[in-house]
Formats: structure tokens, sequence, C-alpha cells
């Protein structure tokens, strides 16, 4: 910063002329600046400048302190100065919100009445316009219906008018009927006419009736007529299904004869062979029961199939200690390894054939 703000001034550019001798100068002019022989160190020298520029820029920042300090007085002063009106603005604002929270809590009671005031008036007016419409709606309708009366009157009026010719005809055959015909009433065409409507209503029902009876005989002559094709096309199927039957039963005669007999033949060889069965598999059993070990299955609770297996590896294993017994040496070794190998391969293709017998 202090690089920045500092310029140094030399003023009028002179001509220096360093002296290094002690002579007579021939010449003398204004312009010219004569500097004396430095006769002092380089660091002496050095040390002399620096603590001249030390001294300069210490008291220049000086200067900038003491200008620093008053700019601070006169904003602490200015700053004052706007507290102290905010203070006194404050204070107003306080003042004058009491005064409209007076004014507020003396109106309070008048604005709430007239508000209540309003609330009613508004919630009147509204009734009375909902009931307005309602009324002017209950009007037209009553109008519409009145209109439709009106209507309905000229239709009868002219209904009756049409009727009236029927009615002095229904008078005459009142006159002409006979008279214990119908029960006696005060108005006895009513009663001629109510006569006249359950005859017809009873006669639709009989024509109804009958014609209901009509289709459903049409109905059940049409599933008889099925009946009968169905039952002549059952009795022709039964009819030959029961001959082939017959055939049937026929060959399977002969063949039970035939049978019969072969039966008879051969039942004295099934017995020896069933004997030779039994024998053969007792003495599976047995053996067994020699092959098994403490720690497998009893023979009773094993398959015929899991017996043979079991007297299958007993015996390799017996043939197994065999040649390891009688081998002797490397040869006995490698003996024994390629028996083992044999056996084994041995043992897994012919334990199917085993089974196979079994």
């Amino acid at each position: 910063m202090a690089a920045g703000t500092f310029k140094l001034d030399l003023g009028d550019q002179k001509k220096n002329v360093f002296v290094t001798q002690l002579q007579d100068r021939d010449y003398d002019e204004e312009d010219v600046t004569a500097y004396p022989i430095v006769k002092e160190s380089a660091d002496k020298l050095i040390e002399t400048g620096i603590n001249t520029l030390q001294k300069t820029l210490l008291l220049k920042k000086e200067v900038e302190v003491d200008k620093v300090h008053l700019e601070l007085l006169s904003k602490r002063a200015e700053f004052k100065e706007r507290m102290q009106a905010c203070s006194e603005r404050q204070i107003k604002v306080q003042k004058k919100q009491q005064q409209m929270k007076e004014k507020v809590s003396q109106y309070e009671k008048f604005i709430k009445e007239n508000e209540a005031k309003r609330r009613r008036a508004i919630q009147k007016y509204q009734n009375e316009v909902k009931l307005r419409e309602q009324r002017t709606r209950e009007l037209e309708m009553l109008q519409e219906q009145l209109e439709d009366l009106k209507q309905r009157h000229k239709y009868l009026e002219k209904k009756i008018s049409q009727t009236k010719k029927f009615e002095q005809y229904l008078l005459r055959v009142v006159d002409a009927m006979p008279e214990n015909y119908i029960e006696m009433q005060d108005n006895m065409v009513n009663s001629l006419m109510m006569r006249h409507r359950t005859l017809n209503e009873t006669n639709k029902d009989l024509v109804e009736g009958v014609s209901e009876k009509a289709d459903e005989l049409e109905k059940l002559r049409n599933h008889l007529d099925q009946l009968k094709q169905e039952h002549d096309k059952m009795k022709l199927s039964i009819n030959s299904e029961l001959s082939k039957m017959q055939k049937h039963q026929e060959g399977r005669v002969d063949g039970n004869k035939q049978l019969e007999e072969s039966y008879i033949l051969g039942k004295g060889d099934f017995r020896e062979q069933r004997s030779e069965l039994g024998q053969i598999l007792m003495a599976i059993n047995n053996i067994a029961n020699k092959c098994t070990k403490e720690t497998d299955i009893p023979v009773e609770r094993i398959m015929l199939d899991e017996k043979l297996d079991r007297i299958q590896e007993y015996m390799l294993e017996r043939i197994d200690v065999a040649q390891m017994a009688s081998a002797d040496g490397s040869e006995g070794d490698q003996r024994t390894k390629s028996g083992r190998s044999g056996h084994s391969w041995s043992r897994k293709k012919n334990a199917p054939k085993v089974m196979f017998a079994a």
C-alpha cells in the first residue's frame, strides 16, 4: 500500500557531477550539483538509508491513523444522532399506536353492533331471496298443473260428449234386461259395465288358456314322436350289442373250458415251481442274514433286490480281502489296486444282472 501511495518528487533535474579529484574547476554552472566524495562503507550507507525510510513510513502511518480516527469519531457522532432520531420516531410511533388502540377500544362496541346488524340484514335478505325463488318455482309449477288440468278437463268433456250415445244405449239395455239378471244397485249402468268387464276378462283368460293348452299339446306330441324315434334307435342298438355280447360270451365259455383243462394239466408243475421258489427265497434269506452287519438294517425289513445287493457287496469284500492277503511287495500292491479297480468295475457292471436275475 505504501509503495502505491507514495511518490518521490526530485524537483528540477540538474546535472550531477561526481567529484573524484580535488582540483580547481574551470567551469562554474548554476545547474550543476556537486556531490562530495563518499568515504563511508556500503554497510553504513545501507543502514542509514533504511533507518531514514522507516522513520518516514512511520510518520506517514501516524498521519493515516489520525485521519482514520477522525473519520471514526465523525461516524460515531453521526450514528449517535441517527439512533437518537430513531428512538424519537419509535416513541412517536408508540404514542400513535396507543392512541389508535384507545380509539379502537372506544369504537369497538359500536363496530360490533353495526357488524351484527349488517350480518342479520344480509341473512334476512338471503332468506327472503331464497323464499321468493321457492315461491316463484311453486307458482310456475302450479300454473303448469293448472294448464294440464284445463287440457285434461277439455279432453274429458270431449270424451263425455263422444260417449254420451253409449250411455243412452246402456240405459236402453238396462230397461230391456230381465229383472234378476244382475244384482240390484243404485247405478245399474255401472253394474252392467262391471258384469261385462268380468265376462270379458274371463273370456280372455279362457282363450289364453286354450291357446296355451293347444301349444302345450303340440309340444307334447312332438316330444312323443322324438321319444318313439329314440326308442326305436335304442332298441336296434341294444339288439346289436346283445348279439355281440352273446358271441363274446360263447367265446369266453370256450376259453374258460380250455383254461380249466390246461390248469388241471399244469397244476402239478406249478406246485413243483412254487416249492423250488420257496427254497430259493429261504436260501437267499439265510445268506443275507450271514452277510448282515450289526449296523445294517435287518433282513426282514428290506426287499429282495437289497438282499441280493448286500450278498454281492459281502462277496466282493471277501474277494478283496483274499487278494490283499495273498499279495506281497510292490507287485502285490499294484495287483491289489488293479484288482480293486477291476472288482469295482465288475461290481457296477454285474449289479444290474443280479437284480434282473432276482
